[in-house]
């Protein structure tokens, strides 16, 4: 059963505007407007919504967002108000902000924003859940949403509430409103349990010869017995056996069909629960969704090597398991189109390598000793070369200089063509597989020593070589790639992980798919999400800042390029001498 501890924290009305929320039985709402209601009038609001019975028609996420529709129509809410509300359906938690409504929820030693803006979302709760409902002025006046984790420290929602009216009783603010509930609950997950159909039963075969011993048995067919007795009853064996034959292969037919479709309609039913109980608990709990997901591939497949798989019912069952699947994981399979054909530059160009700087798409071919320099917004192309090129590996741009990296050490090209060597080869260098320049520093990813090295940008040159890391990095193994946005993100086979000033800060990501692979992974300080590469599963990985996981891209492409990156929600890829590019929209 699940029980709930609940607190709502109530400021002071001061300066314009009102808020305040409201509880009503498993409803639980905050409401705020910035102008156009007084603050007698906002409490009339509340004080009707408390008394109204609308939320008894809420039985799933469509009617509790037309509660909420018919709260906001019935009550004449000003054009410009925020709001948060939670219901409590058995133990589902329906959830809705509008405006600058925020959701935040603690599980466990996660702390999370869930959703804001105009948003709606469901999911199973857990033993422990503590979900705090507020607006965005809540979090201005208190500072940050990392100041608001840290009011947890092990108190109970009636604990947080006195902290918060010690801590905000001088500050001279609007009034502002927020819901502290935490759930607890003793219930234990109930599985679904497949019953078995027994679908054996004696064959056509054994019940014709069965049919016709008893036939031979009830006449004496005696070869001793001649004449017109012998015909008449030889006759009325054949008749009588093939009425046997008519009735028991079609009978054995028709009881055999009728197994079946009970036993396609069990697992239909089955599998739609599954599904259905996998929706549920998406936004809360992605792993459980997939592993329900993974089941019901599982009793698809069963039900297959008993009746087959040729019938179209089991056509039906998989569609609707993909469907459901492509919704839950917010899988999207994208086209592509041609952007740019290199070879309007020169017939031989062998793209190996990208990198982006600003609308700067640089392209390195170190067999043709030059980096091609594509404009994605103006798609227009320009070029560096150089015989110092022969042999690079990785290339770089900042501004209006092209840097690359080879066996001997990272060398510059300027505007007129010269390149010059800026930082020889450290005898300490083991794999370099990576190089980003920001803020005129040069960063370097060695695979081999699980490092990142920093040469920082200095009046003559650039310093010695320094390691990015300030903490531990002993979490660091067999990276494959790496970004900056102030932040360091990097790839490893299965994970991302992100250090900010040297330090191992919490990225953790649930994955859609159990057997993924990172080949590489894009980010800068102009993109607000991660992109994660599987070229093996032909999959774009959609991540926010905060590991958490959003959509997943498929696209044939991705397959065969050698190197992506993305620019204005779009991503490009290299296949040798072509750029194609996937929308993401």
């Amino acid at each position: 059963m699940v029980q709930l501890e609940s607190a709502l924290y109530k400021g002071a009305e001061k300066g314009t505007g009102f808020s305040g929320g409201v509880r009503k039985e498993d409803l639980f709402l905050i409401v705020e407007f910035m102008e156009g209601v007084k603050t007698d009038e906002g409490k009339k609001i509340i004080e009707e919504i408390e008394t109204d019975d609308n939320s008894s028609s809420i039985i799933d996420l469509k009617s509790f967002d037309q509660c909420i529709s018919y709260y906001v129509t019935r009550y004449n809410f000003p054009s410009s108000f925020s709001l948060s509300a939670a219901f409590l359906k058995g133990n589902i938690l329906y959830l809705k902000t509008v405006g600058k409504g925020k959701i935040y929820l603690k599980r466990g030693g996660d702390f999370a924003k869930l959703i804001e803006g105009d948003t709606s979302a469901s999911g199973v709760i857990k033993g422990g859940d503590f979900f705090i409902l507020l607006t965005e002025q809540f979090i201005e006046v208190l500072g940050s949403d990392m100041e608001l984790r840290a009011l947890f420290n092990h108190r109970n929602p009636q604990e947080i509430v006195d902290s918060l009216s010690a801590l905000l009783k001088e500050r001279t603010i609007n009034s502002i409103t927020a819901f502290f509930l935490r759930y607890t609950s003793n219930e234990n997950s109930k599985e679904i349990v497949q019953n078995d159909v027994d679908l054996k039963t004696e064959s056509p075969i054994q019940k014709l010869v069965l049919a016709f011993k008893k036939v031979s048995k009830h006449y004496n067919l005696d070869p001793q017995i001649i004449g017109r007795r012998r015909i008449i009853t030889l006759a009325a064996v054949i008749i009588i056996f093939i009425i046997f034959l008519w009735s028991v292969v079609f009978g054995y037919q028709r009881r055999n069909e009728s197994l079946i479709g009970k036993k396609i309609n069990d697992t239909k039913e089955i599998v739609t629960k599954k599904l259905s109980e996998a929706e549920k608990t998406a936004f809360l709990d992605l792993p459980g969704s997939i592993d329900l997901l993974k089941e019901t591939k599982q009793d698809l497949e069963k039900l297959k090597k008993e009746v087959g798989d040729e019938r179209s019912e089991i056509g039906e069952i998989e569609k609707m398991i993909q469907v459901q699947e492509n919704k839950i994981v917010k899988k999207e399979d994208k086209g592509y189109e041609e952007f740019f054909d290199l070879t309007i530059a020169s017939k031989n160009v062998n793209g190996e390598k990208l990198y982006l700087d600003n609308d700067i798409l640089s392209i390195l071919d170190s067999k043709n000793k030059v980096t091609y320099l594509l404009s994605l917004a103006k798609k227009s192309l320009g070029k560096r070369s150089s015989q110092e090129m022969s042999g690079a590996k990785l290339v770089a741009v900042d501004k209006d200089s092209t840097f690359f990296l080879k066996a001997e050490g990272i060398f510059q090209i300027s505007q007129d063509g010269k390149a010059k060597k800026i930082i020889s080869k450290d005898p300490n260098w083991g794999s370099i597989i990576d190089f980003w320049i920001y803020n005129g520093n040069i960063y370097l990813l060695d695979k081999t020593t699980d490092d990142i090295y920093k040469y920082a940008v200095a009046e003559n040159g650039y310093s010695n070589k320094l390691s990015y890391f300030t903490g531990d990095k002993s979490s660091i193994t067999n990276p494959n790639s790496f970004a900056i946005d102030s932040s360091i993100y990097i790839g490893l086979d299965t994970a991302v992980l992100k250090f900010t000033g040297g330090i191992l800060e919490d990225f953790t990501t649930s994955w859609p798919e159990q057997n993924m692979h990172i080949d590489k992974i894009f980010t800068s300080d102009a993109l607000d999400k991660v992109y994660v590469w599987d070229k093996t599963d032909s999959s774009l990985y959609i991540l926010n800042k905060n590991g958490t996981y959003e959509r997943q891209i498929k696209s044939s492409i991705l397959a065969k390029a050698s190197d992506f990156v993305i620019f204005n929600n779009t991503a490009y890829l290299l296949i040798k001498d072509k750029i194609y590019r996937i929308g993401l929209n």
